[in-house]
């Protein structure tokens, strides 16, 4: 596991986007304090995803989050769209915890921060083939997801069930209970319950 000390002061980007470890997504990026977070995160640091709305203390610079958590992702791949907008391809590598948090004369949010345990105790071996070939499926029906994880795709039941968590339709608040590190029975009894109920109707 990669170690952090609590001085990194990571970039933080605010998007409702919900990312587990060695989940990829593409970005969109635009606003000028973005492109100064992608030109951070190149050097080799990453930065957070976190999925609520900073508050910002007006009598202070300091800001408090909602979940005070987000994902930690690397930066893998660099394109530009048919618009001009640069997309970035970004895989979560952590989940981490929100130490503090403060901004720059950009308004660009940093927070030191901790990396949190993300279901430790399970034997990450074992597959899960039914939900792997629904799930593949599902990607097959998708461009975009089919091409992010074309070269990652493995049927190890974590990885599955992080992948399943985050395109279903549910709240933030029931994946982020389902994310902790002693829920992953419970999330995969989550996920079966509802792709196979879906296929049954």
């Amino acid at each position: 596991m990669n170690t952090l000390n609590l001085n990194s002061n990571l970039p933080i980007f605010p998007l409702p986007v919900f990312l587990l470890p060695g989940g990829i997504t593409r970005l969109r990026i635009f606003e000028q304090r973005y492109l100064k977070m992608i030109q951070i995160a190149s050097k080799g640091s990453g930065f957070v995803i976190v999925s609520t709305k900073t508050h910002v203390d007006k009598e202070s610079a300091v800001t408090t989050q909602d979940n005070e958590w987000g994902s930690w992702v690397d930066i893998v791949n660099f394109d530009q769209g048919d618009d001009g907008v640069l997309e970035v391809d970004v895989k979560c590598k952590n989940l981490v915890e929100l130490l503090s948090i403060d901004k720059d004369e950009d308004n660009l949010h940093f927070s030191d921060v901790k990396i949190t345990p993300h279901w430790s105790h399970i034997d990450t071996e074992t597959e899960n083939i039914a939900l792997f070939h629904s799930l593949v499926s599902v990607f097959e029906q998708s461009p975009l997801l089919d091409r992010l994880y074309k070269n990652d795709m493995t049927a190890n039941t974590h990885w599955v069930i992080a992948r399943w968590l985050e395109i279903l339709p549910v709240s933030l608040e029931v994946k982020t209970l389902l994310s902790k590190s002693d829920s992953f029975q419970t999330a995969q009894d989550f996920v079966h319950s509802i792709v196979f109920s879906a296929k049954k109707s």
